[in-house]
């Protein structure tokens, strides 16, 4: 199964994912993509806008996964606007991208923070961190660590510190620019399973038997 993995970042979302899934990842920061590709050899980076790679080319692949920037979006960043007399508004690209999704052939997942205003589109799923938008919700998750959920609540949590509560690598120093920003932009791998899972596989299990039906 072809999986389009946008907005890679480091990978939380995709660690957990099986080894016959044939992956490429679309991350624009070359730094964090390095650290991708040392993480997932088998899978393909490319180094690009991934806002401009899913509406060109997700109708090739099988499954995509994406995951828009969420800085115009949360409600922490709205607050902070809120305090400083400054003007948010939300990124276009989020809701476009699940338009576009959900009107192609495609098995999908767009995830993002739970956003200070009422989506235009709602989610399909809700948990803890999450907003997701999903060609197939789950019927139910096995809950992520509250331990984790606490590591989201403190700001000086280190990167070792998310890494290890996430079960992700430790990020090498200086491989990122800001190294717990990358740990905290990552999806949990444990969810990032279950989610992927949920919408993905009833489609490749659909693909095996036409597949096995045509010949």
């Amino acid at each position: 199964m072809r999986v389009l993995n946008a907005y890679a970042g480091i990978g939380g979302n995709r660690h957990l994912w099986p080894d016959n899934w044939e992956v490429t990842a679309v991350e624009l920061d070359e730094r964090i993509a390095a650290v991708y590709a040392r993480r997932y050899p088998a899978d393909t980076v490319i180094v690009d806008d991934a806002h401009a790679y899913v509406l060109e080319h997700a109708a090739e692949f099988a499954a995509v996964w994406t995951s828009p920037p969420c800085p115009t979006h949360s409600r922490f960043a709205k607050v902070n606007a809120s305090r400083y007399g400054k003007k948010l508004e939300p990124d276009p690209r989020l809701m476009a991208e699940v338009a576009h999704l959900s009107s192609i052939d495609v098995a999908y997942v767009v995830e993002n923070v739970h956003t200070y205003y009422r989506p235009a589109i709602l989610p399909d799923l809700v948990t803890d961190r999450h907003y997701y938008w999903m060609s197939t919700p789950p019927l139910m998750l096995a809950p992520v660590e509250r331990t984790i959920i606490g590591t989201w609540e403190g700001y000086s949590t280190s990167a070792d510190d998310l890494a290890d509560a996430y079960g992700l690598p430790r990020l090498e120093r200086s491989s990122v620019p800001n190294r717990v920003r990358a740990m905290r932009n990552a999806v949990v791998p444990l969810e990032g399973l279950q989610i992927a899972e949920a919408s993905f596989t009833a489609l490749a299990a659909n693909q095996q038997n036409r597949t096995q039906e045509e010949s």
